[in-house]
């Protein structure tokens, strides 16, 4: 199948008024929560995700797309002027960035920086309109048997990779998994740990969890965080990006967008590691690898080509299998299930002019991003001379709405300002929250397929091992759980490799 022509048809059908304003919408609110200290893209899109979802449709995933890759740049600004990384993944950017901004070269970081997230989210999105269809095609073959093998392999990925210790990976995992259990049984009918609790017997909104897990958590640990130091030392003169640099930094934008795709689409390891895995490769391949720290143009082009590419690479397996990659692309999926709409291989068979708009959106989307931050970095820069005493009460009452529209009800309020706490508490034993959330997200559906296996095979277990992709993916199941602890065994601590990267 050719897909160009169905993107072409697609960006046809994003031309439309209401889905133009959705995508500069989220493409402005993304930028914004980007350029705030603590904030990032799974908060941004967890906060807005009420709003976004009363749009519906296209316009609706056009704008949580938006709010997406918009705060993904965000975060470079304040790494660049503050030092201070605006989301993990603008860890990197702060290396070179931020020598530069004190050398009175800001503008010139920018540039650069917008220049990266163009190229990176261009060579996204032909990634993913390349290589959805064909996966989405060979999942429609996929049984429960093989799904439920897949969603193992993802949350192992997730599990272990998702943080310096793959045991409070899978202790998360397990909290997610009977978070996700609540309510109904989807199968047999039983009420399961409700407590008694009418308002349970539905199960707990992924969407209201994933509000105050990323969203409101978020503003409390930034609460304590002093984000003022140093404003005083630039004038807005110097926040003007120059787009230059392009040619002499080329190698490493492609570098940095390939490695940030392939490393982008595989669940769990997202765009931090594929920041830290370009900046690396990047300084490999520079003749002068002694400049990278000091405030280089290179050093900015490829995390900064990686963090786009990653963004777009990470949608693949949410819109082809049902299985969000990262924290971001979880709560998207929420706004998919809001919409009536169940991510997987029928999408493509069942909403197919609806996938190919969203995706046409996103080139819009893309293009607008470049233009929005050369005019509004400036503005973008003085959202840091706001206070946060002044900012976030308007920021959680707009939350605050949002969460109570979903069923105009006082239980969702609760639950989320419950998730909130239960977030700082895991921040503050160290625990990563995506398994717990990808755990509540796929627990049932990982359920329900086990369950239909069983009956289809009469309780016969070998039927997991009987199937060659089911057996394929168990196997690589296990070599992902077998990795750190023989990595532990051999002395080295399981994300060496990532640790390697960022320390060079």
């Amino acid at each position: 199948m050719d897909v160009f022509p169905l993107l072409f048809d697609g960006i046809l059908q994003a031309i439309t008024p209401t889905t133009l304003l959705a995508t500069l919408f989220g493409v402005i609110i993304g930028l914004l929560i980007g350029a705030l200290p603590g904030l990032g893209p799974s908060a941004g899109v967890a906060i807005m995700l009420p709003v976004a979802v009363s749009l519906g449709g296209v316009p609706a995933l056009a704008c949580l797309a938006g709010i997406y890759y918009g705060s993904m740049f965000g975060g470079a600004v304040t790494s660049i002027l503050l030092g201070i990384p605006g989301d993990p993944p603008s860890v990197m950017t702060v290396m070179d960035g931020y020598p530069m901004a004190k050398n009175g070269e800001a503008g010139r970081a920018l540039g650069m920086s917008v220049f990266a997230s163009f190229v990176g989210g261009l060579i996204g999105l032909l990634g993913l309109v390349t290589f959805s269809v064909p996966i989405a095609s060979a999942a429609l073959a996929f049984g429960p048997t093989e799904m439920t093998a897949m969603m193992v392999f993802a949350l192992s990925l997730v599990s272990v990779l998702g943080g310096r210790n793959p045991i409070k990976g899978f202790v998360a995992l397990a909290i997610g998994f009977w978070v996700g259990m609540i309510g109904l049984d989807p199968i047999a009918g039983p009420i399961r740990f409700t407590f008694g609790s009418m308002e349970l017997f539905d199960g707990i909104d992924f969407s209201v969890v994933a509000v105050g897990l990323f969203g409101l958590t978020a503003m409390f640990t930034s609460l304590n965080e002093n984000v003022t130091t140093g404003l005083a030392k630039f004038r807005f003169s110097s926040l003007f990006p120059r787009i230059k640099d392009a040619i002499q930094s080329w190698k490493d934008l492609l570098q940095g967008a390939v490695t940030g795709f392939f490393v982008g689409v595989l669940p769990g390891i997202g765009a931090t590691a594929a920041t830290m895995m370009a900046y690396a490769s990047s300084k490999r391949m520079s003749k002068t690898p002694e400049k990278y720290g000091t405030g280089i143009v290179q050093g900015i082009a490829a995390p900064e080509s990686a963090n786009n590419s990653a963004s777009y690479a990470s949608m693949i397996p949410l819109f082809t299998l049902g299985i969000p990659g990262s924290a971001t692309t979880a709560v998207m999926m929420a706004g998919l299930l809001m919409l009536g709409l169940q991510p997987g291989p029928l999408l493509f068979v069942n909403n197919g002019d609806f996938i190919w708009a969203v995706f046409g959106s996103f080139w819009i989307g893309n293009l607008m991003l470049v233009f929005l931050t050369l005019l509004l970095t400036p503005m973008l820069a003085a959202l840091l001379f706001i206070a946060t005493a002044i900012l976030y009460p308007i920021v959680f009452a707009i939350v605050a709405f949002g969460v109570f529209a979903i069923d105009y009800s006082m239980t969702g309020l609760t639950i989320a300002l419950v998730a909130a706490i239960f977030g700082l508490i895991l921040i503050k034993l160290d625990y990563p929250p995506v398994p717990l959330v990808l755990g509540l997200i796929l627990g049932p559906m990982l359920e329900r397929n086990i369950r239909r296996t069983m009956i289809q095979s009469q309780g016969d277990l070998t039927v997991f091992i009987e199937r060659p992709i089911a057996l394929a993916l168990f196997i690589l199941t296990i070599l992902v759980i077998a990795f750190p602890i023989a990595r532990r065994m051999m002395g080295q601590k399981p994300n060496a490799l990532l640790e390697e990267s960022s320390s060079s």
